[in-house]
């Protein structure tokens, strides 16, 4: 194997392979070998087959796909040994690469590459970026409490019906008349929410109804969705269709869902028995959980004026647009060149970002650890178990959920990533000066506008 590279410019080069036949005869022979051990055909025994035959089915398609992997293994090999920084990947040459021919021992294989270019990625203190600290006031903190008392409340008994109510009871079909319907749909354990009953008329017929009353009212109109109409009346969709529209609700069972108080079992239920023993204190945990969720905002509004930052430092920095067109276009089949030549200026723009990146990892000797992975595993958990109202959660706590990410191999790639961007925006952060500025929430809402 003879491997070259030709410097076409600055930002792009060829790489020509040259294969002999030692470099893939003997992967080829033990792939074919092994075919022959598995594969049946017709008229002989199961690893009898003669191996003329098996070359003559299989031989050029495992001659080219062992020659693929040849080929693929040496340019990454090549590509590292070298220390080439490139950008995408490398594609076969368009004017250089010559015929193939299956019949030859040897092969030429030319491929372009893109190099990365030179960046500026040297920080100091005399660079300011902006970071705003978003203020917590009276009226966050009473929504916060507000959604909690929402989201621990439970249905509780009532003697009457105002209308968001959950009751159970006897369903029973009737006729027009008002009569039962013989033979008619008989629901004896029925339930509905009288929220979400769609027809008012039939919402007032239940308002003011108690344990024991009867309601009369027009079913279809109520519930006009055809899977929970049949699920109401415990019938199947077909035999829904087919029931007259009046029915009678003898009431068994009112709830209404009331919100949590503001009291000791809310505070155990939302931080650990005897965590919070106030008011005061629930009110002070409330603004360190919320100060959390928009220290995160505050982190995102940090990464993209940083990343700004940099990117107008290096706006002079020629990438090799070319090839770049034609990579993005190679490694997504449904795009057309037309479509990446008029978004190009956004993908420059990232790939820019991802040049710098990889520039400002060896400028600070950046490294991820295993330890960075399980915090941003953790700092994930943390962030889906709030959106189901579990907060102040401690890291041991935490871990099992983190394990479980980590384990995911779609996860964990998403997880390094993170972790990746947290080391880069931690080094940006060390080495330039923050500029910090409190701000409401609305005016801060008011910086993605622009």
């Amino acid at each position: 194997m003879n491997i070259t590279k030709t410097q076409n410019d600055n930002l792009n080069a060829m790489i020509k392979i040259e294969l002999g036949k030692e470099d893939y005869a003997e992967r080829v022979e033990n792939v074919l070998k092994d075919y022959q051990r598995k594969v049946v055909i017709d008229g002989f025994r199961k690893g009898k087959t003669p191996m003329g035959i098996v070359k003559k089915m299989y031989g050029k398609a495992i001659l080219v796909e062992e020659i693929n992997k040849v080929l693929g293994e040496a340019l990454t090999n090549y590509i590292k040994e070298n220390d080439l920084q490139i950008l995408g990947e490398p594609l076969p040459n368009e004017t250089e690469q010559k015929e193939l021919n299956l019949e030859d021992d040897k092969f030429e294989f030319i491929y372009d590459i893109a190099l990365s270019p030179e960046v500026n990625v040297k920080l100091s203190k005399r660079e300011k970026v902006p970071y705003y600290l978003i203020k917590v006031d009276d009226e966050m903190i009473d929504k916060q409490i507000e959604s909690m008392c929402k989201g621990n409340g439970e249905l509780k008994p009532v003697d009457e019906i105002e209308g968001t109510e959950y009751i159970k009871g006897e369903l029973i079909e009737l006729n027009a008349d008002g009569s039962v319907k013989e033979g008619g749909v008989k629901n004896e354990d029925a339930s509905l929410s009288v929220m979400h009953i769609k027809d008012e008329e039939s919402v007032n017929a239940f308002k003011g109804a108690k344990v024991g009353q009867e309601v009369k009212f027009n079913a279809v109109k109520s519930f006009p969705n055809k899977a929970d109409f049949a699920s109401m009346l415990g019938v199947t969709k077909e035999e829904a269709e087919q029931v007259n529209p009046d029915f009678c609700f003898i009431v068994n069972e009112i709830k209404r869902y009331t919100d949590a108080e503001v009291n000791q079992e809310l505070f155990d239920r939302v931080y650990g028995k005897d965590n919070v023993k106030s008011v005061e204190e629930f009110r002070t945990k409330v603004k360190e959980d919320i100060e959390k969720q928009l220290k995160g905002h505050s982190e995102y509004r940090f990464t993209i004026d940083a990343r700004e930052k940099i990117l107008k430092k290096n706006e002079d920095v020629v990438l090799p647009d070319a090839f770049l067109k034609r990579w993005i276009v190679a490694v997504n089949k449904d795009m057309k060149a037309e479509d990446v030549e008029k978004d190009f200026e956004g993908y420059r723009d990232e790939f820019k970002w991802q040049v710098i990146k990889t520039a400002l990892g060896k400028e600070y000797g950046l490294k991820v650890e295993e330890a960075d992975m399980k915090s941003v595993a953790r700092e994930v958990a943390a962030a889906q178990l709030q959106q189901y109202g579990l907060y102040g959660l401690s890291d041991e706590q935490l871990d099992g959920f983190a394990v479980k990410l980590l384990e995911d191999s779609k996860q964990r790639q998403h997880l390094y990533e993170r972790a990746v961007d947290n080391k880069i925006f931690a080094a940006i952060r060390e080495n330039v000066k923050l500029e910090e500025q409190e701000i409401a929430m609305a005016d801060f809402e008011k910086l993605f506008q622009k």
